[in-house]
Order: structure tokens, then sequence, then C-alpha cells
């Protein structure tokens, strides 16, 4: 009896553990299914919340958006390669088609700038910097 009592604890310990890994996984899933991407109005960096995209996929997708806004999915697979659109395909459900808007464009510019941009004390110190180079 004591076996057995044993081994059907063991056996509820392991069936906790895989559904445990069963939810972990289903709010893994559901989470990056939630993550879009709106092709004709994101900027390159948007791109790493999906792995394998930045830099080149993202870089060619943000170029031709400029040049010309997308339609469709099969335009933005066009401009890529075949290994990029394998990689783009496991996003696929992820992509958005909208219109462009110069005004959230704009917007997304204004707050990466605002980060990397440089502050007036990184601005001042290369000024100091060029400076010291020219008047040696």
């Amino acid at each position: 009896a004591s076996m057995a009592t044993r081994k059907d604890a063991l056996m509820r310990l392991v069936a906790a553990g895989a559904t445990a890994s069963a939810t972990l996984v289903t709010v893994v899933d559901s989470a990056q299914a939630m993550a879009t991407i709106d092709v004709n109005n994101a900027m390159a960096r948007e791109f790493t919340a999906f792995p394998g995209l930045y830099p080149t996929v993202a870089t060619k997708i943000v170029n031709a958006a400029k040049e010309q806004p997308f339609t469709s999915k099969k335009e933005v697979y066009a401009v890529l390669n075949e290994i990029e659109q394998e990689r783009l395909r496991q996003y696929d459900k992820s992509i958005i088609i909208a219109k462009p808007d110069k005004a959230l464009q704009q917007f997304k510019t204004s707050q990466i700038c605002k980060y990397e941009c440089g502050s007036r004390t990184s601005n001042s110190y290369r000024d100091e910097q060029i400076k010291a180079v020219q008047a040696a």
C-alpha cells in the first residue's frame, strides 16, 4: 500500500507540473499572438519584438513602405528574399496593413529621438571635443 501511495503521489506531482507547463506555454503563445506590426507605420526597431526580423527584414520593409505604402501582405513579402520571407511567415498573423499615418510616424520619430539623439550633456561634450581637435 505504501508503494502504491508513493506512486500515486508522484503521478499527481507529474500531472501538476505538466499542467503548470501547459499553462505557461499558453500564456507565452497568447502574449506573442497579441503582438502586431503595422508595416506602413512601423519603425525598424519595432520589429525587435519579432526575433529574426531585426535589422535586415525590418529595414527592407520600412524602407519599401516609405517609397510605396503596402496594400497587401503579398507586396510585403515581395520586397524580401526567400530566406527573409520564411522568417516573416512565422509572424504572418501579426502583420497589419494600415494606411500610412504621417502624424503617427512623426510622433514615433520624436519619441525615439528623445531617447537616442543625445542629451545636452553629450552634445556639449562632443562640441568641446571638436573644438579641442580644431585648436590642436
